[in-house]
């Protein structure tokens, strides 16, 4: 019979194996690393993106962790859509234009006044994601949601009018189809990127610059640059994972995550216009700002149809070219 010693030594061994058993098989949750070229004082990290991240970890009950990584703190924005495409990082957040090297149709919001304004874009949502999806799937990244970015216009010390005001300006652009845009209006493109455009400005090595009315504000551009003119641009934002990470997912996180995707995204309309809102407040407290009647932009609007065309070519030469005139057909229908 066994002593009272000896089934106490019995038990507390396979006790310690339980607890080992437990220990080995306890489920670690999913970390999602997510990185954006943005800063964190603009209302995508400041807002947008800790709200996902907050909800997704919340209705997961912790089973899923985003960490948020802005301002490229872990990739920017080229290098972090080669590292989504990969599998190097889990999520991002950039521009549709940024993926304008991948294929020519996702720079369609590169061109000025191809979006009068995001409700126009949200209008045409549904109809031009259905295009804008498989394209990303041949990327190897699932699109969650768009962010509405607010209005961009041209910013420098000089005031602009008119369109002849623009014509010999060396102005900065970040997207081929922004340099395509001002070249169509006279102006000497040149690229810089957004985190070497203050010093730029403020060394005078560029007249002016386009960006949006938030980035003028965020980015403090208006102490280099005191007069704004638009709006000329609404470019649309893409929030992604990558492909195989998505396809791991349980298929209830997967649809936790495409709740909360959806959430953010109508978050997104509000909390741009209240940052465009008070980024024209401060911007007119510093400066002048110049807002386009929709008889001035119809009139900008013209000399970009060439620009356009172009664009449409450059889809066609790469196999895409019914799916370029399509896009540029819902925006004009849902105008």
């Amino acid at each position: 019979m066994m002593t009272k010693k000896k089934f106490l030594c019995v038990f507390l061994t396979v006790l310690a194996g339980f607890f080992m058993c437990v220990t080995v098989h306890a489920k670690s949750p999913v970390k999602l690393r997510y990185f954006t070229g943005m800063t964190a004082s603009h209302y995508f990290g400041s807002d947008l993106l800790p709200f996902f991240a907050a909800e997704v970890e919340k209705k997961t009950k912790g089973d899923v962790k985003v960490e948020i990584y802005p301002g490229g703190q872990l990739f920017g924005y080229q290098n972090g859509i080669d590292a989504a495409t990969m599998g190097a990082v889990e999520m991002g957040l950039t521009s549709l234009g940024h993926w304008g090297g991948h294929n020519p149709v996702f720079s369609f919001s590169d061109y000025f006044l191809v979006i009068e304004d995001m409700d126009h874009w949200f209008r045409a949502r549904d109809d031009v994601h259905a295009i804008l999806e498989p394209l990303f799937r041949e990327k190897n990244v699932k699109l969650l949601y768009y962010s509405a970015y607010g209005g961009n216009g041209i910013c420098g010390n000089i005031k602009i009018e008119s369109l002849d005001d623009i014509k010999g300006l060396k102005i900065r652009a970040p997207v081929p189809g922004a340099m395509a845009s001002l070249a169509a209006w006279g102006a000497t493109p040149i690229k810089i990127a957004s985190a070497e455009l203050y010093d730029a400005m403020a060394k005078g090595a560029i007249d002016a610059f386009s960006s949006s009315w938030s980035s003028m504000y965020s980015r403090k551009y208006y102490e280099v640059a005191k007069h704004a003119v638009g709006p000329i641009w609404w470019t649309v934002w893409v929030n992604f994972i990558n492909l195989d990470t998505w396809n791991n997912l349980s298929p209830e996180n997967q649809k936790i995550l495409m709740e909360v995707s959806i959430e953010t995204e109508k978050r997104s309309l509000g909390v741009m216009k209240e940052f465009d809102k008070k980024s024209l407040q401060k911007l007119g407290e510093v400066g002048t700002i110049k807002i386009l009647t929709e008889e001035e932009k119809q009139a900008w609007s013209e000399p970009l149809r060439p620009a356009y065309a172009e664009w449409i070519k450059k889809c066609t030469d790469k196999g895409y070219g019914e799916q370029a005139k399509k896009i540029l057909e819902l925006l004009y229908e849902a105008r």
